[in-house]
């Protein structure tokens, strides 16, 4: 269920997670998050990071509803380029971010056609007139996921980065997907009361494969990765263990991880049971480095 433009919880639209009443805000999914693979022509390399740098500059200075804009390369294909844009609004996404346009320079370094388009996965507070608005870029397709439990907030939670943003992909035991969204939210819902560094925790179904959950999260700075498993607390402790056995846990999670650092191994384990748990897949990428383009991000930004 989608909130109408006129019913707003702190100042965001507010997408149905679970029955369970939650506090004020946990449930709010107004920002969008822009994420996924693109990919550069193959005489095109050099020219395309000049252009992009230019063009997220450009688009970031212009734009006071973002809060990140950068890529990666991939780390087996170079001419393959992870993006991030992170919109402080639908509305936003909706009417800017139709750019970079055919008639911009960086347009023609992307090998993407409208036969042969790339794929960007589009979370959080979507609605049809952003998916209408949508439909006509040419040479990308948005894949629009519906959020089943969680949050992402508007605001940088007033504390100082660098960011860590989280993107990966578990599988849920069998039919367990509805007790997973309810009892996420319940863990959602602490979070969001008891840690205001944590930005993002939000799950969204794959409809394509069965089982499947993005699960993203985006945390305003390390301190607020590691006050997320406060073993001292008993209650969050107890509502992320019920949480975290609707998992299967017989498949490491995958995913990416971008940071300043990732050498702390709490990053690449279980936050519940690491001892029992294979041990993730993730490709990590960290801000700051050579092959980072695009802007450093500013969670605080305009708050």
């Amino acid at each position: 269920m989608t909130l109408s433009k006129n019913e707003k919880v702190d100042n965001s639209a507010s997408l149905v997670a679970s029955e369970e009443k939650a506090p004020t805000g946990a449930t709010e999914t107004t920002p969008v998050i822009i994420y996924g693979k693109r990919r550069i022509k193959d005489d095109m390399l050099e020219e395309f990071k000049i252009q992009y740098q230019a063009f997220s500059k450009s688009f970031y200075e212009s734009n006071p509803d973002v809060k990140a804009i950068f890529a990666f390369p991939d780390k087996e294909d170079p001419l393959v380029y992870w993006h991030v844009i992170w919109v402080k609004s639908a509305n936003a996404f909706a009417n800017d971010w139709g750019r970079p346009s055919e008639s911009e320079p960086l347009w023609a370094t992307y090998k993407s056609t409208t036969e042969d388009p790339d794929t960007l996965i589009v979370y959080g507070g979507w609605d049809k007139d952003t998916l209408d608005k949508t439909q006509n870029i040419q040479g990308v397709r948005y894949d629009f996921k519906k959020c089943m439990a969680g949050f992402i907030k508007a605001d940088g939670g007033g504390e100082a980065g660098p960011a860590l943003f989280g993107f990966t992909m578990r599988y849920v035991k069998p039919n367990q997907m509805k007790e997973l969204g309810a009892s996420f939210q319940t863990v959602c819902n602490l979070w969001y009361e008891k840690i205001p560094g944590i930005l993002m925790a939000a799950a969204f179904p794959d409809e394509n494969t069965p089982n499947l959950v993005h699960d993203l999260r985006l945390f305003a700075n390390h301190s607020a990765f590691l006050a997320h498993v406060d073993k001292s607390d008993k209650e969050l402790t107890e509502a992320m263990g019920i949480w975290f056995e609707n998992y299967d846990t017989s498949i490491p999670f995958s995913g990416q991880l971008y940071a300043a650092s990732t050498k702390d191994d709490a990053l690449h384990t279980s936050s519940i049971k690491p001892s029992s748990t294979p041990r993730a897949q993730l490709e990590t990428f960290h801000f700051g480095e050579s092959g980072m383009l695009g802007q450093m991000p500013d969670m605080t930004r305009n708050d």
